[in-house]
């Protein structure tokens, strides 16, 4: 008895008993997550807000819920991801503003959404809106979502397709509505992916671009992973909410639909 108890009061085995103690069935012990209050995924101001004690969420009125893990869409970013949506004469109005006012509902903590030209001057979009970009090829942030709108996009010129093709190089995700697969495709883009586009141009854009792998005729969108690509005009809705379920889970996603009172949205195409 004297020997073990020797062997257990030298501090090398004191801290292999302790280790050994705080050791479960299911692993090393952790302490007790701290307890929360966060309001469930809707689209108002304070989602994911978190807070210290029990109550309504001062915002839309909803019982707060008691958490220790916060719901998936809230990450922590050091800053937003940056969200550019190129704009050009033509381009169809929904294409780029569904996907704008979709990433600004998935929280400006989260999103930092603009526009950019090749110049600062008013761009007469499709049918005949004229828009004011934010932002011109020269001075754009550094794009981490890169979104191409469709239109008449043979109005885009060579000095745009290389920028688009330049920053898609370092973004996470770039990402073209209708038409605007013709954009990427024109620029190699789309070469060995499967793509999407408007149902009146999947037929030119086989014909057309013969490198891309595969066009399919019936979904509204299509994950390659980085590059997504989507149908017609609302199929852009869709995608962008795909997205924001890819980055923020598919709570972040609810949330921006419940913002935009979108119930047509499902996680899958």
């Amino acid at each position: 008895m004297k020997h073990i108890i020797n062997f257990l009061l030298k501090p090398a085995h004191i801290f292999i008993v302790l280790l050994f103690f705080t050791v479960s069935k299911n692993g090393f012990s952790q302490d007790k997550s701290e307890i929360f209050y966060q309001c469930l995924p809707c689209g108002c101001s304070d989602d994911g807000k978190q807070f210290d004690h029990p109550g309504d969420c001062p915002s839309c009125g909803m019982a707060l819920k008691e958490r220790t893990v916060p719901y998936g869409f809230l990450k922590s970013f050091d800053e937003p991801m940056n969200v550019a949506i190129l704009l050009y004469t033509h381009a169809q109005v929904l294409d780029y503003a569904g996907p704008y006012d979709v990433f600004v509902s998935g929280g400006e903590q989260n999103f930092n959404v603009y526009t950019v030209a090749e110049t600062s001057g008013p761009i007469t979009t499709m049918p005949n809106l004229s828009v004011n970009p934010q932002y011109t090829l020269s001075n754009c942030p550094k794009p981490d979502i890169l979104i191409i709108p469709g239109g008449m996009w043979s109005s885009v010129n060579q000095k745009t397709k290389d920028w688009v093709k330049q920053n898609s190089k370092d973004a996470n995700y770039v990402f073209s509505i209708c038409t605007g697969a013709f954009i990427l495709a024109e620029i190699g883009i789309l070469d060995d992916l499967e793509a999407t586009t408007h149902q009146a141009g999947i037929s030119s854009l086989e014909k057309n671009y013969p490198n891309i792998k595969k066009v399919h005729h019936d979904k509204r969108f299509v994950d390659n992973g980085k590059v997504l690509t989507s149908a017609g005009v609302s199929a852009g809705i869709d995608a962008s909410l795909y997205l924001i379920s890819k980055i923020l889970g598919k709570d972040g996603a609810k949330a921006a639909a419940n913002n935009l009172e979108y119930k047509y949205w499902e996680a899958e195409n």
